[in-house]
């Protein structure tokens, strides 16, 4: 295990690291949502605990990411919404999806298509040069884990 002194900085991560899905403690989120704040970078944190299923899901995303009244409340139209955030420009994305567990839990085919176009999500905006973090806050061992000193 690393020690606390020899864990990169959120911001050494934001900004010199590939973004990528990652599992991790609240305290990492909550630091690596800071430094992306105070640096002009949107930040979502997105409280998946009442979204038990696909409809619950697309409601809470909706909400939580400010979609567009367009948005078919589907798996197309997130991917679609997902890689095309025009309505919320940024140069660095991150999404701190905590409490997903019960949503894995009850419906874990849904729980795993959205990590799919999470992850493809992260790389259509490494494509074009934006980092767009997603941290899943909590338990996830099949999962890279991320942990950042403050």
């Amino acid at each position: 295990m690393k020690t606390t002194s020899s864990l990169p900085t959120a911001s050494e991560l934001l900004f010199k690291a590939d973004a990528r899905l990652s599992a991790c403690s609240a305290d990492s989120a909550r630091t690596m949502l800071q430094a992306a704040h105070t640096a002009g970078g949107k930040t979502y944190r997105i409280d998946l605990g009442t979204a038990t299923d696909t409809t619950k899901l697309h409601h809470v995303l909706a909400r939580a990411l400010h979609f567009p009244d367009w948005y078919g409340h589907n798996w197309d139209a997130l991917a679609d919404c997902l890689s095309d955030m025009s309505w919320d420009e940024a140069n660095t994305y991150v999404l701190a999806l905590q409490r997903a567990e019960p949503l894995q839990t009850a419906d874990p085919e849904s729980f795993n298509t959205l990590v799919e176009i999470l992850e493809d999500a992260v790389q259509v905006w490494h494509e074009q040069k934006i980092r767009f973090w997603v941290l899943l806050i909590g338990d996830f061992p099949e999962f890279p884990r991320l942990e950042v000193n403050a």
